[in-house]
């Protein structure tokens, strides 16, 4: 669940800090910015790497904006709270009880599984879950007025053509 839970804010944090990098590398390519980009929109499948860059980076500034700022620190939060999960994971199966069960190579197997399963099983696993669809519905609020449609079409255009990412 931990794991789950620290791809989508990965996922997340590298998407927001990807639109805000493009943003902040390509403003002056925005033209009059997202209101007036909303008027004359052209044809996805015409547009350019520079154009889609530049849309892209609109819609980046506009999810930036409308994110919800605790989203970042609850997501650093969830990724420490894994990684101190994951750590414990590997002491305990470190343990001397389970050292001495590893010199049976099957043993060892069933031992880490069991601590696994054991982890696994919390009992905050319904708090994570709670936490995971709040960074959700964080995410999702962030993109209320930019077609997502849009976005993953020139998402999509953008990689077909081998388009560069301004550093």
């Amino acid at each position: 669940m931990f794991k789950q839970l620290a791809a989508v804010s990965a996922f997340a944090l590298c998407f927001a800090a990807g639109a805000i990098a493009i943003a902040e590398t390509s403003a002056g390519a925005a033209g009059a910015g997202p209101a007036a980009a909303a008027q004359n929109l052209a044809p996805v499948d015409t547009m350019s790497c520079d154009q889609m860059s530049a849309e892209m980076a609109s819609d980046g500034q506009r999810m930036r904006a409308q994110l919800d700022p605790q989203f970042g620190a609850d997501a650093q939060a969830q990724y420490n709270d894994a990684m101190q999960k994951e750590k414990q994971i590997q002491q305990q199966t470190m343990s001397p009880g389970n050292v001495i069960a590893c010199m049976i190579p099957f043993m060892c197997a069933a031992a880490q599984q069991q601590q696994q399963q054991q982890q696994n099983a919390t009992a905050d696993a319904q708090r994570n879950q709670a936490m995971a669809q709040t960074q959700m519905n964080r995410l999702n609020a962030s993109m209320n007025g930019i077609d997502q449609a849009r976005v993953q079409a020139i998402s999509n255009r953008f990689q077909a053509m081998h388009c560069q990412t301004p550093h």
